[in-house]
């Protein structure tokens, strides 16, 4: 026999000697002994146990059990070859796994998704052009899912950016027409309130918004893609937000990233290579510092760090879209990922997991995930989202999820979990 029955040794409680000895047995069913109350001496030599995942938990009964127990020899897998799993304290990292399965599906299409938390809640803000709103949710402890908080209407909404300075609340709104507006959270009437308007004259095709700190100061920049418009940069003065203008045209993202311990800013666009930008200090604005090279055409770009290490993940709709790496002064590409009919590459992590999500507009997006070994991403995951536009992380009551918003369908949450392949 290779194994054994979960319920060989069911009622035995009286047992004290037991042999299965020479049985050529590769894995035991989990807490096969649990009514072995009794158990003085368990012989198990002579079998050809696989010390995988199947044996975590009798590596773990052998270091708590009262009875003598015959060495436990290891028959595979081949690194493991004859080691005791007695002496062992741990087998390898892939006895757990990851997945994400879908935990709620809320009935809007959405642009973008934002999160931002207030007060020992967590609030997620959803643009929603077919809605003409920005839907404000909030999770709720008790019945463990994003319920509708608020809802702040307007014309065409593309983007919703939330930023919290000082125990204010601001959220963003970002409109193809009608102007885009800023909106603060009145405490009292536990609802959004619209505090300033952004001068139509300037956001003509809002794209992206990104919210940022430099020093003490809080800025936001909306990247314009038409040619009318302007890349404008805002600054928090303590009554509002007030521009400082910026020659950038036609892009379509921002990031906001420390480089060398310097702000830096990077702007990405349909009609030329990214360009970098450099804090200055002493001008009090962003200074043209030099591009990244042969990346024409880049949607997006998202940057995000693996164990001190700077990387840049460049969406492109045609095309590879490519991961580079910061080295000496510059990026160098170290992957590329096919990627016809994509608007976001976004990196996360879970529980020291790095993932890669993504999308497409023609198949299924996907999930990859870093091989810490290669120091590459490798496919995990396929999943089903109509035109996906953004993946967004929200964690909360030590749960993890991702937003995934979508152009043409529903927009899915999905909830990341640990799956103990041992069981």
């Amino acid at each position: 026999m290779e194994t054994a029955s979960k319920y060989s040794f069911r009622g035995l409680r009286d047992l004290t000697h037991l042999s299965l000895a020479n049985n050529n047995i590769k894995a035991l069913p989990r807490d096969v002994f649990n009514d072995l109350d009794s158990l003085i001496e368990l012989d198990l030599r002579g079998n050809a146990f696989e010390c995988d995942c199947r044996a975590k938990w009798l590596m773990t009964w052998l270091k708590n059990t009262n009875a003598t127990v015959s060495d436990v020899v290891c028959a595979g897998p081949e690194d493991m070859k004859d080691k005791r799993l007695n002496d062992m304290t741990s087998l390898h990292n892939e006895c757990v796994s990851t997945d994400f399965v879908l935990h709620q599906s809320l009935a809007s299409e959405s642009l973008s998704v934002d999160t931002f938390s207030y007060k020992n809640d967590v609030y997620v803000t959803i643009a929603a052009p077919s809605a003409e709103s920005c839907m404000v949710f909030q999770w709720d402890h008790i019945e463990m899912n994003f319920r509708t908080y608020d809802n702040i209407t307007g014309q065409s909404i593309v983007g919703c950016k939330s930023v919290v300075i000082q125990d204010q609340v601001f959220v963003i709104v970002a409109q193809l027409f009608g102007g885009s507006h800023i909106y603060k959270f009145d405490e009292d009437q536990s609802s959004f309130s619209r505090f300033q308007d952004i001068e139509v004259s300037k956001i003509s095709k809002p794209n992206d918004i990104e919210a940022f700190q430099v020093g003490s100061d809080w800025f936001f920049v909306i990247a314009d893609s038409s040619k009318a418009g302007l890349s404008t940069l805002y600054k928090w003065n303590d009554k509002g937000f007030y521009s400082s203008l910026h020659e950038w045209y036609r892009d379509t993202d921002a990031e906001f990233l420390d480089l060398d311990g310097k702000a830096h800013l990077i702007l990405a666009s349909r009609s030329q290579v990214p360009v970098i930008y450099q804090w200055s200090r002493s001008n009090q604005k962003f200074v043209l510092q030099g591009e990244i090279p042969h990346m024409e055409d880049v949607v997006a770009v998202k940057h995000f760090r693996i164990k001190e290490e700077l990387y840049l993940a460049m969406t492109r709709y045609i095309g590879d879209s490519k991961i580079l790496r910061w080295g000496t002064k510059q990026f160098t590409e170290i992957q590329a990922l096919p990627s016809r009919g994509s608007m976001i590459l976004q990196p996360f992590f879970f529980k020291e997991r790095y993932y890669m999500a993504l999308g497409s507009d023609y198949t299924f997006s996907q999930i990859y995930m870093w091989d810490d070994e290669n120091k590459l991403f490798d496919r995990f995951k396929e999943v089903y989202i109509q035109a996906p536009r953004s993946f967004t992380v929200v964690s909360t009551d030590r749960r993890d999820f991702i937003f995934t918003s979508s152009f043409k369908g529903n927009t899915q949450i999905f909830e990341h979990i640990m799956i103990d392949l041992s069981l």
